[in-house]
């Protein structure tokens, strides 16, 4: 169940017009009937939900909730053109440079006000964790004299400014910024902990507040508890199926997409297994049938030998991440060969972040964030996973890639293999109307039905 293109939705009329337009457009879209307000619904995920950090590359909670919290600068248009967001206008050449200033009166959910200083902030703690490619060729902005609302660019090219400006993984956040209390511009105001996040309807939305009263995540700790509750008629939404042991009736299917990819990761300790592509070469090797439970998205027909003939080592994996848990038990064994074996080894997120940087991590399996849509987006996003400091180097000169390349392509001469997708998928109640987004969902524009 998708919002249709021509349906008057949250972002069709609220990301042109501002202030008391909005609040006049969105009430004649509820005259029309065609986007009610008010309604929950709940459901459970195999996912961390203790913090959202809309900069990190690998947070899968950022994957999924992300673009409801927090907003770029700019957003992309159908044809991949980059329109403001929370910018007044498109990046303009002045005396000073290139200079972006911020809409007027911007509150984020926690009622903080943003201004050029919020958007330093962002642009920098973004460029120091997902952004390194993305950002490379983005000058570090400067305050502009006088004016406490705009930013300099240095000398940079407006439209390229723009389009990486666009980025989910530079979106703005304040100053003061906690991931376990994140506070944005999005539709929803989010309230994290341990065994799920309560998003609510945020009023000082920037593009406009949620249709929906609010959404009830919790964690589940495997795969089969979110299909068990929602056959059950507990939850309202089932991940990656209708059901666990039969199909809930009247429930409807939904696939809205990719929000990240899953990956194998080699370390630099791993010998001649750490050469690039080899990552790539071990999981196109993996029988897709092997894997056909674990809702990873279309698979290939396997290739080659899935053998792993590095020292033996553990593959690490975020133990509050179940759903990249049941994929490394799975992949596991396939890797596995007499003398150089694989065994799992759940460990905290922060852990394991710190074994990758350091080189201590000779196998993990994680997610990873698109920069932008389209191949040169994946490849940024791969090879910053890779090894941020030379995706900086190399993203002066990319490679040429195919317009459609898939994923699998764009991993030669890394160490990072794409062995999935992250898709938001599943059942759903027939009341409930799940919006696509530009990858993923868009949950500021779901919404659910009025009884008759």
């Amino acid at each position: 169940m998708f919002v249709s293109d021509n349906r008057l939705s949250r972002r069709t009329f609220l990301g042109a017009s501002l202030g008391s337009a909005l609040a006049l457009a969105a009430s004649g879209a509820r005259a029309l009937g065609r986007t009610p307000q008010g309604g929950r619904f709940s459901l459970h995920l195999p996912w961390p939900t203790r913090s959202i950090d809309p900069h990190d590359l690998r947070d899968p909670a950022a994957a999924l909730f992300g673009a409801a919290i927090a907003d770029p600068l700019y957003t992309l248009d159908a044809a991949g053109h980059p329109a403001p967001a929370l910018a007044q206008s498109l990046p303009t050449r002045e005396a000073l440079g290139t200079v972006v200033r911020l809409r007027e009166g911007l509150r984020t959910a926690r009622k903080a006000p943003l201004g050029a200083a919020d958007v330093i902030f962002s642009i920098e703690r973004a460029r120091g964790r997902g952004a390194a490619a993305l950002l490379a060729e983005v000058p570090r902005p400067a305050p502009y004299p006088k004016d406490p609302l705009a930013i300099v660019f240095g000398t940079t090219d407006p439209h390229k400014l723009a389009r990486a400006l666009s980025s989910p993984l530079v979106s703005v956040v304040p100053r003061r910024f906690d991931p376990r209390a994140p506070d944005g511009t999005g539709a929803f105001r989010a309230e994290c902990g341990d065994r799920g996040i309560v998003l609510s309807r945020n009023p000082f939305a920037a593009r406009g507040a949620a249709f929906l009263d609010g959404i009830e995540v919790t964690r589940a700790d495997d795969l089969a508890t979110s299909l068990r509750r929602f056959e059950a008629e507990r939850d309202d939404v089932g991940w990656l199926g209708l059901g666990l042991h039969g199909e809930r009736r009247g429930a409807v299917r939904f696939d809205l997409g990719r929000v990240a990819w899953i990956v194998l990761q080699i370390g630099p300790q791993a010998g001649h297994f750490a050469l690039p592509s080899v990552a790539q070469r071990l999981v196109d090797a993996v029988p897709p049938e092997r894997l056909s439970h674990l809702g990873l998205g279309p698979l290939p027909p396997a290739s080659g030998d899935p053998g792993w003939g590095g020292p033996p080592a553990e593959l690490l994996v975020d133990e509050a991440s179940a759903h990249l848990v049941e994929v490394a038990r799975t992949v596991a064994p396939i890797l596995s060969r007499p003398g150089h074996e694989v065994t799992v080894s759940t460990i905290a997120r922060a852990e394991l972040g710190r074994r990758r940087s350091k080189g201590q991590a000779t196998l993990s399996i994680d997610v990873v964030r698109a920069a932008l849509p389209g191949p040169l987006g994946g490849w940024l996003s791969l090879a910053t996973a890779d090894d941020p400091a030379r995706a900086r180097e190399l993203a002066s000169k990319p490679p040429k890639l195919a317009p459609n390349a898939p994923a699998r392509a764009l991993t030669q001469g890394l160490r990072v293999g794409v062995l999935g997708e992250l898709r938001v998928a599943g059942g759903l109640i027939p009341e409930l109307v799940l919006a696509r987004g530009g990858e993923g969902w868009d949950l500021g524009a779901s919404f659910r039905r009025r009884g008759k």
